[in-house]
């Protein structure tokens, strides 16, 4: 009787060891699935903006009213990877970015408080600011794991340009009889007796680099992963000419001047950089 029990015992101890054995390597196997393979195609894009977005709408920013992703203020990465093994893949990515802005700015109206005595009559300046970016990079990964999140480590070589312009416009004039206006001076565009119309590069900076980049990816199904990647580059910058514009009063009227102010510069920086904080990738 004792041996029959203990033999049961054993037996149950088995099947369900062999249960456990079957369900877990069912488990492996069903999350494999998930993973890209050789001949896989990817392609990932920059979920941050519109999430962004998504929290304005439901007011998890304090209440700040929300923008939609646009052109007025825009940066994207769009990435394609090409696997040629499992667990190594190519990869090409354009990042387009711009920044366009108007920022207005009430000053004193000069002639209407000389004239009228109106100490609170205002005139409008406006600062506006052109910038856009672009990027193309092309370099290689290798996976690691075979679980539901799935990291990887990978290189690669970028080119890319960029330009930028801010421009003034002033409410108050200059005068022979004002020749000191009241102006908004937001970016140290005025200097005395002087104001800035415009400041610009005489065509793009160039930047080109190298980066290593550590990424992570979550397995929502076989064709859906949420995930992040960040990088530590060596970014180098040949810089464009640089151009500015000035008015001023020159004894008898107001003298437009355009002056060069930089023959553009070289740099070399090295520092960590978030490519992107929240990757959505489709697999193909």
């Amino acid at each position: 009787m004792k041996r029959l029990f203990l033999l049961v015992v054993l037996s149950s101890f088995l099947v369900s060891s062999g249960f456990a054995q079957a369900t877990e390597g069912k488990q492996k196997r069903d999350v494999k699935e998930l993973l890209p393979k050789a001949g896989d195609i990817a392609l990932i894009i920059d979920a941050a903006p519109f999430l962004n977005y998504a929290a304005d709408v439901l007011s998890f920013d304090g209440g700040v009213s929300a923008v939609a992703p646009g052109f007025m203020s825009f940066r994207q990465d769009v990435m394609g990877k090409y696997f040629l093994e499992d667990d190594f893949a190519i990869r090409a990515r354009l990042t387009v970015g711009t920044n366009n802005f108007n920022n207005n700015y009430y000053i004193q109206d000069d002639y209407k408080l000389v004239n009228d005595g109106d100490v609170d009559a205002r005139v409008v300046d406006v600062w506006k600011q052109r910038s856009s970016a672009y990027e193309l990079a092309g370099g290689v990964e290798k996976r690691i794991g075979q679980a539901r999140v799935q990291g990887y480590v990978g290189a690669e070589l970028f080119l890319g340009f960029s330009n930028l312009k801010d421009s003034y416009k002033y409410g108050n004039p200059i005068t022979q009889a004002n020749k000191t206006p009241s102006s908004s001076n937001p970016n140290t565009n005025v200097a005395g007796a002087t104001r800035t119309l415009y400041s610009k590069t005489l065509g793009n900076n160039f930047e080109y680099g190298l980066r290593g980049i550590v990424g992570v990816d979550f397995f929502i199904t076989k064709n859906i992963a949420i995930g992040g990647e960040i990088a530590l580059e060596a970014r180098g910058i040949q810089g464009a000419k640089q151009k500015t514009a000035t008015e001023f009063w020159d004894v008898t009227q107001v003298t437009t001047k355009e002056t060069l102010v930089s023959p553009g510069r070289s740099v070399l920086n090295i520092a960590n950089n978030p490519i992107t904080s929240l990757s959505l990738s489709f697999f193909f």
